[in-house]
C-alpha cells in the first residue's frame, strides 16, 4: 500500500484475511499464497515481451536447452532502500487556505534554502528558516508569494528496489537504472531480456540486466535523491561489479546519479580508479565517454539515415513527430533538425505541442532545461500550439519517433498513425497487436533493439576506455557507433527481405532463414543466432 508520502509500505500480515483449507485436507487451496502454479501461465507484460522471442526461436529452431536458458532471467533481486526525508512545505489549495487568510507572511532570510519541486512542494534545506521572521499557526505558514503551506516534518521512508540479471552468456550483465513510480519486477524482467537481445545485435560483449527504484524522482529533493541513491548502491554492491554487472542511466536517472553510484561503489577501495567501469553514462570529467549523452538519440538517427540512404534520399525536408523529450527524444530531434528535418509535433507526460511550420528544437530544448521549468516539460512552450495527446497520432509526417515509455503504440494508435516509418527510440513502445496493424498498413518499422542500441554501444566504448585508462574523441566514438549501428541494421534488413549477401560492411549470409520476415522478427533472429552460437561453441558449465 502507499502511505501519505507515496512510499510503498507493507500491510501487516496479521491483518491478512486468509481462507483456510478444509480440515484434514492435503490439497492446496486456490486462494492460498502457496498454491500450485497454474499450468497455463497468465498473460503479463513479460510474457507479451517474450512473444517475439518465442516466434524467433521457433523460426530458427533454437536449441531447446538454449531456449530454456533464455526464457527466464538468471537472477531476480528485490530489496528495500530506506532513508530519512527532509522537512518540507506542502501547498494548500484555495479552500484549505481560507482559514489562514490573516496569517502574516514569513520572511525567509535565505530563499536559497527552499528547494521547489515539480508537484508544488518545497524542501527545506540546511537552515532555511533560521533567522527568518516566521509566523506559524497550527503548523501552517504563508510565504512571500502569498501561498499557504503546511509544514510536514521529515520522516523515514522505504522504497522498493530491483535488479534483474537476465543472461551473461556473451559477457557481463548490462542495463540501466530506472527511477519511476510505475516500475515492477515484470517490467524489469522484460527490459533486462531486451538488453540481452540488444547487446547481441550491437555485437558488444555484454549480456542483459535492468533495475531501479519504485519512486517518482520529481517528488523528492536533490539531497534526498542522493541519499536514496547511495543507499541503493550500498545494497546493490554485492550483486554487481565492473566485470559482473554494469549499470547505466535510464528513465529518471542521469550522469549525476551515475556519479553517486560510482562513488559509493569505490569508496574505501585501495585501487579506486579500477572501479570507474562499474557504471557507464558518467560525466566525461570523471571517466565518462565523449558522445555518450547523445548516443541513444544518435543511434536512432543513424538508423533513419540509413533507411533513407537506401532509397537515395536524405533527411533534408523530411518531417517527424516525437513522443518524449528526455535524453533520447531531445537529442534525436536536435540531430535531425541539424540535418534539415522538421519537428511538427511533440508530446511528453505533461503536454502535447504542434506547429505545422516546424517547432524550433533549439528553443524548445532551452525552454525545457530552464531551471524555472520544474517539470522539465514541453508544456507551455510559446513556439507551438497546445493540442491533445490523442491528436498527436493524426499529424501527417514522414517519421514518428516514440521515445517515452513502453506500450504507447497500441493497436488503435497504429490504425491512426499517418507516417511512413516508425523508429523506436523507447524500449518496447509498440504492442504485439500494433505490430500486426503496422505490417498490414505497410508502415515501415525500425525496431527498438537496433534503433536505440546507440546507448549501450557507446556504454561499451566508455567501459573499454575505463578499463584501458584511455580517452577517445567524440569523432572517434561517433565513427565507431555509426559503423556498428548501420552494419547491424543492414543485416536485419537483409534477414527481413531474405537477401543473404556479403558487402564491404556486413555479411548477412549466416542469418537469413530462407523466407521473408517482418523487421522485429528479423532483429530477434539475429540476436538469437549470435547468443546460440556462444552456448553451442562454449558448452554448458556443470
Amino acid at each position: 500500500m502507499l502511505d501519505h508520502w507515496g512510499v510503498l509500505s507493507a500491510s501487516p500480515l496479521a491483518n491478512a484475511n486468509l481462507r483456510s483449507t478444509p480440515e484434514n485436507s492435503n490439497m492446496p487451496d486456490s486462494e492460498n499464497f502457496m498454491r500450485v502454479p497454474s499450468p497455463t501461465p497468465r498473460r503479463t507484460l513479460y510474457t507479451d515481451a517474450m512473444e517475439i522471442f518465442h516466434r524467433a526461436a521457433d523460426t530458427i529452431g533454437l536449441n531447446p536447452r538454449v531456449r530454456l536458458e533464455l526464457e527466464e532471467p538468471d537472477y531476480e533481486h528485490i530489496f528495500y532502500v530506506t532513508t530519512k526525508l527532509k522537512d518540507r512545505l506542502r501547498p494548500l489549495n484555495k479552500d484549505a487556505a481560507t482559514p489562514f487568510s490573516d496569517l502574516p507572511v514569513t520572511q525567509v532570510r535565505d530563499p536559497g534554502g527552499l528547494e521547489r519541486l515539480a508537484d508544488g512542494q518545497i524542501i527545506l534545506t540546511g537552515r532555511a528558516l533560521l533567522g527568518s521572521d516566521v509566523a506559524i499557526r497550527r503548523g501552517h505558514l504563508r510565504l512571500p508569494d502569498g501561498n499557504v503551506f503546511q509544514l510536514v516534518p521529515g520522516e523515514s521512508a522505504r522504497f522498493k528496489a530491483y535488479r534483474v540479471q537476465h543472461n551473461q552468456a556473451r559477457g557481463p550483465y548490462k542495463g540501466g537504472i530506472r527511477y519511476h513510480r510505475d516500475v515492477s519486477l515484470d517490467l524489469f524482467k522484460a527490459l533486462a531480456a531486451e538488453m540481452t537481445w540488444k547487446t547481441a545485435i550491437s555485437e558488444v560483449p555484454f549480456g542483459g540486466g535492468k533495475g531501479g527504484i519504485q519512486i517518482d524522482p520529481r517528488q523528492y529533493g536533490k539531497e534526498e535523491l542522493q541519499n536514496i541513491t547511495l543507499r541503493f548502491m550500498f545494497k546493490l554492491k554485492s550483486l554487481i561489479g565492473p566485470s559482473i554487472d554494469i549499470p547505466a542511466p535510464d528513465v529518471g536517472t542521469n550522469g549525476e546519479i551515475m556519479a553517486l553510484l560510482m562513488r559509493q561503489y569505490i569508496d574505501g577501495e585501495r585501487e579506486r580508479h579500477t572501479g570507474r567501469a562499474i557504471v557507464t553514462g558518467k560525466d566525461v570529467r570523471i571517466g565518462g565517454s565523449e558522445g555518450r549523452v547523445k548516443a541513444t538519440g544518435q543511434g536512432v538517427v543513424f538508423c533513419i539515415e540509413d533507411f533513407y540512404a537506401e532509397k537515395n534520399e536524405t533527411l533534408r525536408g523530411k518531417t517527424f513527430t516525437l513522443q518524449g523529450f528526455g535524453n533520447v527524444g531531445s537529442n534525436a530531434a536536435e540531430i535531425l533538425a541539424g540535418m534539415g528535418a522538421r519537428l511538427l509535433a511533440v508530446n511528453d507526460s505533461d503536454g502535447t505541442l504542434f506547429n505545422g511550420d516546424g517547432i524550433d528544437v533549439a528553443g524548445l530544448t532551452a525552454y525545457v532545461n530552464d531551471p524555472k521549468n520544474l517539470k522539465r516539460s514541453v508544456a507551455g512552450f510559446p513556439g507551438a500550439q497546445r493540442i491533445e495527446k490523442k491528436d498527436l497520432w493524426d499529424v501527417v509526417a514522414d517519421m514518428f519517433i516514440p521515445a517515452a515509455l513502453g506500450g504507447e503504440i497500441t493497436g488503435d494508435v497504429a490504425e491512426r498513425l499517418k507516417v511512413k516509418i516508425i523508429a523506436e527510440g523507447a524500449n518496447g513502445p509498440t504492442t504485439p497487436e500494433a505490430d500486426q496493424v503496422l505490417v498490414k498498413r505497410g508502415i515501415d518499422l525500425i525496431p527498438d533493439i537496433i534503433a536505440n542500441a546507440g546507448g549501450v554501444t557507446v556504454s561499451y566504448y566508455e567501459w573499454l576506455q575505463n578499463k584501458r585508462m584511455e580517452s577517445w574523441t567524440e569523432q572517434e566514438v561517433n565513427a565507431k557507433l555509426e559503423h556498428a549501428i548501420k552494419r547491424n541494421y543492414r543485416i536485419i534488413r537483409d534477414i527481413s527481405r531474405n537477401r543473404p549477401r556479403r558487402t564491404e560492411m556486413h555479411d548477412s549470409r549466416p542469418f537469413c532463414v530462407g523466407k521473408e520476415v517482418e523487421p522485429r522478427l528479423a532483429a530477434m533472429i539475429l540476436a538469437l543466432k549470435r547468443i546460440e552460437a556462444h552456448y553451442l561453441l562454449e558448452g554448458f558449465s556443470n
